[in-house]
C-alpha cells in the first residue's frame, strides 16, 4: 500500500490510467480528489439544518452554529466541506428546495469564480495569466527602504528597466513616491516632477505594458497621458475620491490593493478579528466600487498588501491562504519582494532578504499568485519559471 498525492488533473489522470481505468471516468475522479471548504453567510435555523443534513447524505459535511439544531440560533454562518463531485449531489438536493435557492446560487457562482481563469485588458489587449507574470520595481524616491532599488538619474532608470526587460519582466512598475510604513506624503506635484524625465522614455524604450504606483488622481492622469497602462493604487480607490472618474475614463489596468490605515501610521498596532474575512469583505466592497464608476472587472487586479497595515504573522496567513482570493477570478498580484517580515525572523537588513523573497515567491506562485511584483526580476523570474514547470508543466517562456 501507498498513499498518492494526487491534487493536479494530471497526476490523476496518470494514475487513473496505470490501473486501467474507462477514460470516460477521467472527470468522475477527478471531482473527488480535493476537498474544497466553501463558507455561506447569514443562514436561517431551517437553511443551517437542511444543509447539514444534505451534506451528510451526499457523504461530506456541513459545520454550523451549535445552537442551531436546538432551534436556539435563528441565523447562522455556514462551512461546507465536501469534494467537487459531492459539492454537485448537494447542489442538486438544494435544487428542489425552494427555500435554499439564495445560497445554492451563491455556491454556483463562488464555485464558477473560483475555478476561473482571470484574464487581464489592457488596452484593448487581454493578458492571459497562464504563467506567473513578473513585475520589476524600479523606484525613483531616495527614501526607499531598499535603497538599492533607487536609480536616481533619468537615464540609469530607463537602462534598468531595459535589463528587467531582458531577463524576462512582464511589467514594469515605476513609483515616484515611497509608501513604506512610516513615510511621509508627497505633494501630487512633486511626484509628477519625479515622474516627468522617466516615464514617457521608458514606455518609449521598453516593450512592456508600464503601471505607475500612485494614489492620486492627479497623478494617474498625467501617468496616462504619457504611456501608463496600469495604475497600482495602494488605496484601492480610497484615498482620493476622483481617481476612479480618471480611471474610469481610461481603458488602463487598476490594481486595488488592501492597506489598513495610511502608510505614515499603518504599522501603529495593527489589528483583525478574522483577517481573510476582512480581505475579502474589501475586495467586494472594492470591486463593486470599481464597478460603480464604469471601471470593467476585467481590468482589475487585486493585491492583499503584504506588509501594508499587517501583524508579522497576517502576513505569513496571507500567503499560506492566497488561495481564498481566487473566488474573486481577478489576477492575484502579491509584492514581498525584500520587506520586512522576510528578514526580521533572522534579523537580515533589505540587502540580505533575496534568498527569503525567493522562497516565499516559491510558495505564492503555488497558492495561485498570478503577478509577483519584484526588484530582482532575473532570479524571481527563474523561480517563477520552475515552480510553474513543477506545478503546471509549463516552462514558464510564453
Amino acid at each position: 500500500m501507498r498513499v498518492i498525492s494526487i491534487d493536479k488533473p494530471e497526476a490523476i489522470k496518470l494514475e487513473l490510467e496505470k490501473i486501467g481505468v474507462d477514460d470516460r471516468a477521467f472527470s468522475i475522479f477527478a471531482g473527488k480528489s480535493q476537498v474544497l471548504a466553501l463558507k455561506l453567510y447569514d443562514l436561517s435555523c431551517a437553511q443551517a439544518n437542511v444543509m447539514k443534513q444534505l451534506a451528510l447524505s451526499a457523504g461530506c459535511d456541513c459545520a454550523i452554529h451549535r445552537d442551531v439544531i436546538k432551534g436556539e440560533k435563528k441565523i447562522s454562518d455556514a462551512i461546507l466541506f465536501g469534494t467537487r463531485r459531492q459539492l454537485e449531489a448537494i447542489m442538486e438536493k438544494m435544487s428542489l428546495q425552494m427555500f435554499l435557492n439564495q445560497p445554492l446560487a451563491e455556491i454556483r457562482t463562488g464555485l464558477a469564480l473560483y475555478e476561473g481563469r482571470p484574464a487581464l485588458r489592457l488596452a484593448g489587449k487581454t493578458c492571459e495569466m497562464d504563467r506567473t507574470r513578473v513585475m520589476g520595481v524600479l523606484n525613483l524616491t531616495p527614501d526607499s527602504f531598499y535603497r538599492a532599488s533607487w536609480y536616481g538619474e533619468p537615464g540609469a532608470i530607463v537602462e534598468a528597466a531595459l535589463k528587467m526587460e531582458e531577463a524576462g519582466a512582464d511589467f514594469i512598475d515605476l513609483g515616484a513616491e515611497s509608501t513604506r510604513p512610516g513615510s511621509d506624503t508627497i505633494s501630487a506635484e512633486d511626484e509628477t516632477t519625479r515622474l516627468r524625465p522617466v516615464l514617457s522614455r521608458v514606455v518609449d524604450k521598453v516593450r512592456l505594458p508600464v503601471s505607475v504606483d500612485t494614489y492620486k488622481s492627479e497623478v494617474a492622469r498625467f501617468a496616462i497621458d504619457n504611456g501608463a497602462a496600469i495604475i497600482n493604487d495602494i488605496s484601492a480607490l480610497g484615498f482620493d475620491q476622483r481617481m476612479g472618474d480618471v480611471i474610469a475614463k481610461s481603458d488602463v489596468g487598476l490594481v486595488l490593493m488592501h492597506i489598513k490605515g495610511q502608510p505614515k501610521s499603518m504599522q501603529d498596532n495593527p489589528a483583525y478579528d478574522n483577517l481573510m474575512e476582512e480581505l475579502h469583505q474589501y475586495f467586494q466592497q472594492k470591486i463593486q466600487r470599481a464597478e460603480e464608476y464604469g471601471i470593467e472587472q476585467a481590468r482589475l487586479i487585486v493585491d492583499p498588501g503584504l506588509g501594508f497595515g499587517k501583524r508579522l504573522e497576517d502576513n505569513y496567513t496571507i500567503i499560506r491562504r492566497l488561495k481564498e482570493l481566487k473566488v474573486f477570478n481577478r489576477p492575484i498580484l502579491v509584492g514581498p519582494s525584500r520587506k520586512s517580515f522576510v528578514g526580521i525572523p533572522f534579523g537580515l537588513p533589505p540587502e540580505e532578504r533575496l534568498e527569503g523573497t525567493l522562497a516565499l515567491l516559491a510558495i505564492l506562485i503555488e497558492q495561485g499568485c498570478n503577478i509577483i511584483r519584484v526588484h530582482d526580476v532575473l532570479q524571481a523570474k527563474r523561480v517563477s519559471q520552475l515552480v510553474d514547470l513543477v506545478m503546471n508543466g509549463n516552462d514558464g517562456k510564453g
